[in-house]
């Protein structure tokens, strides 16, 4: 990397001495990673359908004061542990509670991605320099696939937090850890910490990881004496500490079936098979790197290039080892879904910044130059994608861009620049911060504002605000029918039904005579009518808009009974 003169880049990565970051590189890193994540963050209604699933069932835990259990509405959610879904009641609890809107829950994700940002680049600067550990920080801090986690309340952020802090643990054991292996209550301690805390969020995907990594290095180094370094017996103690007793108090109160979900569905039953339409070939997550390691996409070919010449060194192979099994694992089991490749990006981003550093010996050949050449130009073409993003939804969806639209597409062209001018100068930090500002912007017009916008994504979002306008019922009672999204139940309460057919719905609003309100989607209208017996009825309004999660556009009419309290204004 270019450190020379007076840039802006050249403060950030002054050494604080013994490879540390100094206070100004910390403070920059962290205003970087929330300037990219934050734009759109209460703006964007509650999503469908894990982020709507699990917040939902942390207001249910609030609810019914039982926090053990998992469910949403009556139906068992036993799918994951219950980590999250306790930061999610404590985010939420300051901000109302039960009431709390749906940014209070991704409060967690939030702050795990600002936390895996720091500790990278704290890995970065420890191992190898303060440039490299600026470099990675800032190519996560900006990562796209970080963006899309950072906003959702689900467990992904805090799977990489909880991943990253037991995988840097890792590397200070077997690649520096001589001196302090006969210590417990060190890197050993946090790591099997770090691993009982992952657990507690998403099963044993982390130590998969670091099992993976550990087993990778050891084998490539020769060398399985140096897995000793970990403290097995103690750690192992530590680590089920934390996550044994409610594994035990759900297996109690369950009588085993949250085991018997967990880990026959939710784990292996993704291993074997697709699991809710989540497919995709082998190489699915390879093919998706031009947009998910946006923008420093551009530097992909550089840091296989990295990997490959300097595969010699301890701290290269313990990188190659994070990345290349858990990249296999994910890229072999039938269930696909972006964010499974999220905990090796810290290693991949560590790897980019040391290519930077390197880049002219790197691109002396004319291969070397070709890979760099066919991955900037798909970087660039991702860039160019994400700025006709918001044009061609509302465009897509039946809508007129409008001003919001436009600016994000002129900030996606300025992005577009800045990632061309950095995949041009690859060794420039200066060019890094430049595509990583032009992210930023990106994403404040594309997040903040054009997508939040788009009324026709929203439609459980735009229903409840139309339900709002009714008066006459302190609380109503509401069924939906034709369109079950989890959304809705955020929106309405843990008592609203969600009916798959018109005729539940019709005789549900029949038995709730005062304030029952039935939305139900065109699709189901006829078998409503049908199931009215003759009961008369009033329309209040329609709301019309698209199910992003089954690709359908939806119109949905309010009804209730002719003589129900409810009115609309």
């Amino acid at each position: 990397m270019n450190p020379s003169g007076g840039s802006v880049w050249a403060r950030l990565t002054a050494e604080g001495g013994d490879r540390a970051l100094t206070p100004a590189a910390w403070i920059a890193l962290t205003l970087i990673a929330l300037a990219a994540m934050l734009p759109g963050f209460t703006a964007i209604p509650v999503m469908d359908r894990d982020e709507a699933r699990y917040s939902q069932a942390a207001r249910q835990m609030m609810e019914t004061g039982d926090y053990v259990d998992i469910r949403f509405q009556d139906d068992p959610r036993h799918v994951k542990p219950a980590g999250v879904y306790w930061m999610q009641v404590a985010s939420a609890a300051p901000f109302g509670g039960t009431e709390a809107p749906v940014w209070a829950h991704r409060i967690p994700s939030l702050i795990s991605a600002v936390i895996a940002v720091l500790v990278t680049a704290w890995l970065g600067a420890r191992i190898f320099s303060a440039p490299v550990g600026v470099a990675a920080g800032i190519i996560l801090a900006v990562s796209l696939m970080l963006q899309v986690e950072a906003r959702t309340a689900k467990t992904d952020a805090a799977l990489l937090a909880s991943g990253v802090v037991a995988q840097a643990a890792l590397m200070m054991l077997l690649v520096r850890g001589r001196d302090i292996s006969s210590r417990f209550w060190g890197w050993p301690a946090v790591f099997w910490a770090a691993t009982g805390a992952a657990v507690m969020i998403k099963g044993p995907i982390i130590a998969m990881v670091s099992a993976l990594t550990a087993a990778g290095y050891a084998l490539w180094m020769r060398d399985w004496r140096i897995l000793l370094r970990l403290q097995p017996l103690p750690g192992l103690a530590l680590a089920c500490a934390v996550f044994v007793p409610w594994i035990a108090a759900i297996t109690m109160k369950t009588d085993g079936a949250f085991l018997t979900e967990a880990v026959g569905h939710a784990l292996f039953g993704k291993v074997g098979e697709v699991d809710d339409s989540h497919g995709g070939p082998i190489g699915y997550h390879t093919l998706l790197t031009p947009a998910t390691l946006w923008p420093a996409a551009a530097l992909t070919g550089l840091a296989i290039l990295l990997g490959w010449t300097r595969r010699g060194e301890p701290e290269i192979r313990f990188l190659i080892a994070w990345i290349i099994p858990t990249w296999l694992v994910f890229e072999l089991v039938q269930t696909k879904l972006p964010h499974y490749v999220l905990p090796t990006v810290p290693a991949i981003a560590l790897l980019m910044a040391l290519a930077m550093g390197e880049a002219g010996e790197l691109l002396k050949g004319v291969w070397a130059r070709a890979l760099h050449g066919l991955t900037s130009v798909l970087a660039v073409s991702v860039a160019g994608l994400l700025a006709a993003l918001a044009i061609a939804g509302n465009l897509y969806l039946g809508e007129e861009p409008d001003a919001a639209s436009w600016i994000a597409a002129g900030a996606g062209a300025l992005a577009l620049v800045a990632v061309a001018g950095l995949a041009m100068r690859p060794s420039s930090g200066d060019r890094l911060l430049a595509a990583a500002a032009g992210a930023i912007v990106l994403y404040a017009a594309l997040f903040g504002a054009a997508i939040p916008r788009i009324d026709a994504l929203w439609p459980s979002d735009r229903a409840a605000a139309f339900a709002s306008t009714l008066t006459g019922c302190e609380a109503m009672t509401v069924i939906t029918a034709g369109y079950r999204e989890p959304s809705n139940v955020f929106h309405f309460g843990t008592d609203t039904v969600l009916a798959r057919y018109g005729g539940e719905a019709a005789r549900y609003l029949v038995s709730h005579t005062d304030c029952g309100l039935a939305i139900v989607e065109s699709r189901q209208s006829e078998a409503f009518f049908e199931a009215l017996a003759g009961a008369r009825i009033r329309a209040l309004g329609v709301v019309e808009g698209h199910n992003t999660v089954k690709g359908d556009d939806i119109t949905l009419t309010f009804y209730v009974l002719y003589d129900s309290s409810i009115q609309a204004r």
